[in-house]
């Protein structure tokens, strides 16, 4: 892409097409800034995350002078750990996502070489052509700001994610003065989350949840309680100390990811007196299990679902130390993100068949709140910045379609929708789509980074729904078959008497391919490879992915 000259770019990378891979470039005059590097989650063929492409930015990186965080959610600050070093640039943060984006680095070897650069709220920093501004909003974790970017071309604010919550228990509230201070100054382009715009609902505050959480445990003292919600919801996990505090319960917690948020916690200036003394209520998985109900408050992540998460676990009975039963309740203090409804109705029929009482928002809503805005603090912060055009972000199409409209009808003329990749310029308040990079997202495979798009996802992906076939021949010098080939097929329901006719047709398959092919290996492959798809699909209906060994054999 050729460098536009005085002209404010707007180019996303991610999290317009779903929950998730937010990132966002804002360029000037040939330098860049980057607003948050965010994971996604797949939950397909072996993949858990996905981060965004980052190609251009990597192929432009001396030009890019930070990457800004808004917030320390996965979706936010997950990729940094998996991409940074092809970027190889400065990282601005509050002190939350400091702590936690030092914690995820920590086995590194380049962790040393990340410049992190702790900012206050409210502090201004110079950096090229852009002057940012880190403004507190409240949200469901720590730290969180929106991001004020002013340029000699025009002004964006990039709200990250947000709420108002007038009691938010920990951090800071949504800073409605300064806020209104930048709407005076003027902003060009508003890019702003969409997560909570098909609900008119009343979000309500954590104090709210504290005080519904308090209600429902308090009507069990004599029974077991495990609580599940997001890890970084510090001031839910600060909630659930508090009570277990007051009805002279321990605290068990289970998940890493949660451990992880508590020792973040520990090396910042939120770590209050609440927190200590919570802590030292703490007692380990095997106490707890040894423990009478009534004494034990159990905290663990797996709310959403996720298969490798503690609550998941303890409800395939794989807590070696943690077992529950009929004096158990599990109690739900989270939203159903879109995509996980399947997968956390599975965990909870699973509970369900083991005695547990199982306590949800469907039954019990005062027990969670959002951690993003619905249209009424939508409209609020429109009021407050007055910005000339909107770029909804964050969401999947409904959502982004719905802010657009919702932005429209409360008055703002300039929207636009766009899709990763695109290039848009902001004049004025006029956003113009003038260019498209085609991007591809990557998936975390162990401990590689390989294209979504990848021949092995796909051969997964295959296998999946056709399974798979293994073949081992050994090939005389004269081209003949030595020996019946030794034949492998999994993922593919094959009766025992069927089994030996398919063996045969395949043997037969590969004697005729081996006469005609047997001079050249790798068209004997192909040709076996080929009719052996052709011989499954013909008899059950499925394209098997096919491995074939070729082995020569020596003579004497």
């Amino acid at each position: 892409m050729k460098t536009e000259i005085n002209k404010l770019l707007i180019m996303p990378l991610g999290g317009l097409e779903q929950i998730g891979g937010n990132s966002m470039l804002i360029g000037l005059n040939g330098e860049w800034v980057m607003v948050d590097l965010g994971i996604s989650f797949y939950n397909k063929y072996g993949i858990d995350i996905l981060t965004p492409d980052i190609s251009y930015p990597a192929s432009i990186k001396e030009n890019i002078k930070a990457i800004i965080i808004t917030h320390a959610h996965e979706d936010h600050i997950g990729a940094i750990p998996y991409l940074w070093q092809q970027l190889r640039c400065p990282v601005y943060l509050t002190e939350f996502p400091a702590a936690v984006l030092k914690q995820k680095i920590a086995e590194r070897p380049w962790k040393d070489q990340v410049q992190i650069h702790v900012i206050e709220p409210s502090e201004k920093v110079k950096l090229g052509e852009f002057e940012i501004e880190f403004v507190s909003l409240a949200h469901s974790i720590l730290g969180a700001c929106g991001i004020y970017i002013k340029t000699s071309k025009g002004s964006i604010f990039h709200t990250g994610d947000w709420k108002i919550d007038e009691t938010p228990l920990l951090g800071k509230r949504t800073d409605e003065k300064r806020l209104a201070e930048i709407g005076d100054e003027g902003i060009d382009c508003l890019l702003c989350d969409s997560t909570n715009i098909l609900t008119s609902k009343n979000i309500g505050s954590e104090a709210d949840v504290q005080k519904g959480l308090r209600r429902v445990i308090s009507q069990y003292p004599e029974r077991r309680i495990t609580v599940t919600c997001f890890a970084s919801n510090l001031a839910r996990i600060d909630t659930i100390l508090q009570i277990a505090k007051e009805t002279d319960r321990k605290i068990a917690i289970i998940g890493r990811s949660m451990h992880n948020m508590i020792e973040a916690i520990k090396q910042t200036s939120f770590y209050t007196n609440n927190f200590q003394i919570g802590l030292g209520l703490i007692v380990s998985d095997d106490e707890a299990a040894s423990m009478p109900d009534s004494k034990v408050l159990i905290l663990c992540t797996g709310s959403q679902g996720e298969t490798r998460a503690a609550l998941s676990k303890i409800a395939r009975g794989e807590n070696k130390g943690l077992k529950l039963g009929s004096n158990d309740i599990v109690l739900f203090s989270s939203k159903v993100i879109p995509g996980n409804e399947l997968v956390i109705r599975d965990v909870q029929n699973q509970l369900v068949k083991q005695g547990v009482f199982v306590i949800t928002t469907e039954t019990e809503k005062d027990i969670h709140v959002s951690g993003h805005p619905n249209k009424a603090a939508l409209e609020k912060m429109y009021t407050w910045l007055k910005p000339k055009s909107l770029m909804p972000i964050h969401g999947d199409a409904r959502m982004i379609y719905a802010h657009r409209d919702f932005g429209i009808e409360k008055g703002i003329k300039e929207t636009i929708i766009a899709d990763s990749g695109d290039v848009i310029t902001l004049s004025n308040g006029k956003l113009r789509k003038i260019d498209h990079k085609h991007l591809s997202v990557s998936a975390i495979d162990g401990h590689d980074l390989i294209p979504l798009t990848s021949p092995i996802i796909k051969a997964r992906e295959n296998m999946s729904f056709n399974g798979h076939v293994s073949l081992s021949v050994i090939l005389e010098k004269n081209g003949a078959i030595s020996s019946f080939p030794n034949i492998i097929i999994s993922g593919i329901y094959i009766d025992h008497d069927n089994q030996k006719k398919l063996n045969k047709m395949i043997n037969q398959v590969i004697q005729n391919e081996a006469k005609l092919h047997a001079k050249n290996i790798s068209n004997l492959k192909k040709n076996i490879d080929l009719s052996i798809v052709r011989l499954i699909f013909r008899h059950f209906k499925k394209r098997p992915t096919v491995s074939v060994h070729i082995h020569e054999k020596n003579e004497a």
